[in-house]
This record gives C-alpha cells, structure tokens and sequence, in this order.
C-alpha cells in the first residue's frame, strides 16, 4: 500500500496539475498517481515544485506550459473539455495504468494513500444502508473521509473503459459490485 504507482513502462510518475485541471487530479490520484493539487498555488510556486521533485506538470495553461518546456521541466499542455479527453491525453502520453486498485490508490480529495480498514472502524461514518449492504471500506489518513464502492462505482469504471476504448486497450475491470 502506498507504493509510487508506475506507468506501463515502468517509469515512477508524479504530477503537478494546474488551477484548471483539478478533476484530473482527482482521478489520477483514484489511479494511484502522487498528484500535487491546489487550485490557489501561482504558477510559480507549481514550477519550483516540479522542478524540486522532479513531478511531471499537467496544464492548460499554454504560457505555463512553455515556462516550464523552457527551464527543462517535463510537462504536458492538456487539451479536451471533458474527463476522458483529458484522461486519454495523460493516459496515452505516459502510458498510465487505468485500473484502480482501492489498496493502491489516494484519496481524490487530499492525495494521502488511502488504507484498508475493519468494517467496525466506520460504524456511525457512513450512512446506515451503506454500513448493512456493504463489507469493504477505506479510510483516508489525511483528511478522514471514507471511502466504498457505491452506486458511483459504475460510473468511474464507464469512463475508465472509454478511455481505454479510445487507446484500444482491452479492460481488466472489475465488477462495480465485487469487493476486495
């Protein structure tokens, strides 16, 4: 748990993403990517960052973008008006994984792995039905939220699957019901 998730080939991938993308970062971050987000932070402040950490920055913002190409930081101009344009983007750039494993994964909110716990940890957190008809649940460390393959499962694994339509990639999802 909490390993540096790897693309296809290999590489350890960390990203920065700009004020414009943060549903991006929310699902790199479900797929396992160190994502730094805040949509407050000047673009000077993501810059330094990148550089420092050696993260990979993702924006829209075309001067940025060329900032950065211009001090050798590795960036992408992210083009597209929905989630699986953008996703694709990334996706086929860096040859991301798109499969979520819930032990390997962040929380979309804060980017702090997310953990495993005992059903019992999370009695009274979550709403009774939710509590009765399902068995799996983690637990952000960061910011506490807690975390379930609801009825929004089916959702994430659909867009998942068209991006990995338009990339030609065969799926390996699993079932919105199934549980780890």
């Amino acid at each position: 748990m909490g390993e540096q998730r790897s693309g296809d080939d290999g590489a350890k991938l960390r990203f920065i993403v700009d004020a414009m993308l943060g549903d991006l970062a929310r699902w790199l971050r479900m797929l396992g990517y160190d994502t730094i987000y805040d949509r407050n932070m000047p673009d000077w402040k993501q810059l330094e960052i990148a550089a420092e950490q050696g993260r990979i920055l993702l924006t829209r913002d075309r001067g940025l973008y060329i900032r950065a190409r211009k001090r050798g930081i590795r960036s992408l101009l992210v083009h597209g008006d929905n989630i699986v344009d953008r996703l694709y983007t990334v996706a086929k750039t860096f040859k991301l994984r798109l499969e979520i494993d819930p032990d390997n994964t962040r929380c979309p909110l804060c980017n702090t792995p997310l953990r495993r716990v005992d059903k019992s940890e999370v009695r009274g957190r979550v709403p009774p039905k939710v509590y009765e008809r399902h068995d799996t649940f983690w637990i952000c460390s960061g910011c506490g939220q807690v975390y379930w393959r609801g009825g929004h499962w089916r959702g994430i694994i659909a867009t998942l699957e068209e991006v990995k339509r338009r990339m030609g990639q065969r799926s390996r999802a699993t079932s919105p019901t199934q549980t780890r």
